[in-house]
């Protein structure tokens, strides 16, 4: 079965019956990798993507939200604050703890951290996470999953190296490894659990889904906020097309359908001692119903990057 493209998954999120009411916005953060692995990174990053592909029918609305990369685990606060920055009602975070097991083994304590065979064809993908209710601060609940993976990550992931490296938009290709699918099989146990937590939760109606509809020309760009400076030299695709070559003087244009949008955005121009993550992504609602669209990431001073429409 061919798999759709991540815009139309986005889109399905959206196109059922309308919410009776505003919908609970769950910001998804990137989560921390602490296996010092190529595969734990990837799967921390890819996490919330896999959230938008599939929480097509789970009751709330997923934003992913950047937390710069001086984040850690231990600090509840800055998630809490950056997702209400973002209007989001509550915020999901957590850690990639391990990642292998050696030809099927109890991994020990040094695989557990950093030390891990990814040549093996057995690893456990294990997230934990926390949501939280981002007015209060409060502790939702606490959620772990457990997913054993069969492959080898450095065979796969080799099939997708250019001369230049990796395709910007790898991310793509990555939801077909093994590892890919176990990150998927991972999300699809943290949406069902994160929506059977909401119940607390008061949507504020902070955020406005658009239905699908005609297209209209966006002008996109990259700004350093706490440098007052906007980038000009950065990858994008958006809606997972990669738009980069269509980049002039910093700004790219695009035309794009009413809906949800996804950005997938890679800076080479940051500031002196200017925190920024590897990779952003972000996504938003498109309205062609505005006269004009202009549509910003905004990267801050501990490297969170906020999307903004102007």
């Amino acid at each position: 079965m061919k798999r759709a493209t991540v815009f139309a998954l986005l889109f399905l999120i959206f196109a059922t019956a309308g919410f009776a009411q505003k919908p609970v916005v769950v910001g998804i953060c990137p989560f921390f990798d602490n296996t010092g692995t190529p595969a734990g990174e990837k799967s921390a990053t890819m996490l919330p993507v896999m959230f938008l592909e599939k929480a097509k029918s789970a009751g709330f609305v997923p934003i992913i939200l950047n937390l710069g990369p001086e984040w850690s685990p231990s600090d509840t606060e800055w998630p809490a604050e950056v997702a209400r920055m973002a209007g989001a009602d509550a915020v999901l975070f957590g850690q990639v703890k391990a990642l292998a097991t050696s030809k099927g083994k109890k991994p020990s304590d040094e695989m557990l951290r950093g030390h891990v065979l990814l040549a093996s064809h057995a690893a456990d993908l294990v997230l934990s996470a926390t949501l939280l209710d981002a007015t209060s601060g409060h502790e939702l609940s606490a959620l772990e999953t457990v997913e054993h993976v069969k492959g080898d990550w450095f065979t796969e992931a080799a099939a997708h190296f250019t001369p230049l490296g990796m395709f910007h938009h790898e991310s793509f290709w990555f939801a077909d490894t093994h590892f890919g699918q176990a990150i998927t099989r991972s999300a699809e146990k943290l949406i069902s659990d994160v929506g059977h937590n909401l119940s607390q939760v008061a949507p504020k109606g902070s955020y406005n889904v658009v239905p699908g509809g005609a297209s209209c020309r966006v002008k996109i760009r990259v700004l350093y906020k706490s440098k007052n400076r906007a980038s000009k030299m950065y990858l994008i695709a958006v809606n997972s097309k990669e738009e980069s070559m269509g980049i002039n003087d910093g700004m790219v244009e695009v035309s794009e359908p009413s809906g949800p949008i996804l950005l997938h955005v890679t800076v080479k121009d940051a500031p002196y001692r200017q925190p920024f993550q590897n990779d952003y992504y972000a996504n938003s609602m498109l309205d062609c119903s505005r006269e004009a669209n202009t549509l910003s990431l905004e990267i801050g001073s501990a490297g969170e990057a906020l999307i903004r429409w102007r």
